[in-house]
């Protein structure tokens, strides 16, 4: 389980990853304990013993995040909720995903990609960053539908700055990776909840996501929830939904773009 309070985190973070698990599930089996990020963990790797967990057992478990985790994206996120707020969120959010909605971005997807592929030019670029960059600007619009070009930029530094911090180890102390994210996300918070204000004060509620969970309802009028959402519960899910859609979608674009360029007849094909 490795030292008091940091466990094995460290070991970790100096070695690669799956080294670390390789080397415990040869000494300890396919389920053993360990200690990471501050929480106690029993991590399993054999099907069987997945399949109990998310089959044939699913209901003597439930899904948690370490609680630094849990502080950084919210509380009141989706991830975090089980039960019939959970059910509600989840439909509020899949109505901004709805193929009326997604019609109505892609002309706001197309200026994303007109805007970003001329400052490729000239140039060697991460196209793994490159991705997340263009990730971040259609999670948004996803998000928060159109909001100024200021404010955008400051979600975007503070994001960044939320993502660094993300996975580091969580001391709380001036300096470290995790003290500046948890900063950043409390301004982050601050933020948006002047958006919020915002359209709530002009009664204009907007598009994306921000529009559907301060209506309670999608585009189809039908009212998923009776009680308002709290600023806190609007704010939490809004930076929750940009972190899922966010760096898990830059690793998929930038394999295919690989793809795409180790095979030029696909290449043709979709182009």
């Amino acid at each position: 389980m490795g030292w008091p309070y940091f466990g094995e985190t460290l070991k970790l973070y100096t070695q690669n990853p799956n080294s670390f698990f390789s080397t415990r599930q040869k000494r300890y089996g396919d389920i053993f304990k360990t200690h990471i990020l501050g929480c106690p963990c029993v991590m399993i790797s054999s099907p069987e013993a997945a399949r109990t967990v998310l089959v044939t057992q699913a209901h003597l478990f439930k899904p948690t995040y370490p609680p630094s985790k849990e502080k950084m994206i919210g509380p009141e996120a989706l991830f975090f909720q089980q039960g019939a707020y959970h059910s509600m969120l989840k439909k509020l959010v899949q109505a901004s995903f709805l193929p009326s909605t997604i019609k109505n971005s892609v002309s706001h997807v197309d200026q994303i990609v007109q805007k970003l592929i001329p400052t490729w030019a000239n140039r060697t670029i991460n196209t793994l960053e490159e991705m997340k960059k263009y990730a971040f600007e259609v999670a948004a619009n996803s998000a928060f539908g159109e909001i100024k070009e200021m404010e955008m930029e400051e979600i975007r530094e503070l994001y960044s700055c939320l993502v660094k911090g993300y996975n580091s180890y969580p001391l709380h102390i001036p300096g470290t990776s995790y003290w500046k994210a948890m900063k950043a996300r409390k301004v982050l918070n601050e933020s948006i909840k002047r958006i919020i204000e915002r359209r709530k004060e002009s009664r204009n509620y907007g598009g994306g996501l921000l529009g559907i969970l301060l209506r309670g309802r999608g585009d189809d009028k039908k009212k998923m929830y009776q009680q308002q959402l709290t600023d806190s519960q609007v704010a939490d899910n809004l930076i929750g939904v940009i972190f899922a859609a966010h760096d898990t979608t830059a690793s998929v674009l930038t394999w295919v773009l690989k793809y795409l360029h180790d095979n030029l007849n696909l290449l043709e094909t979709v182009t």
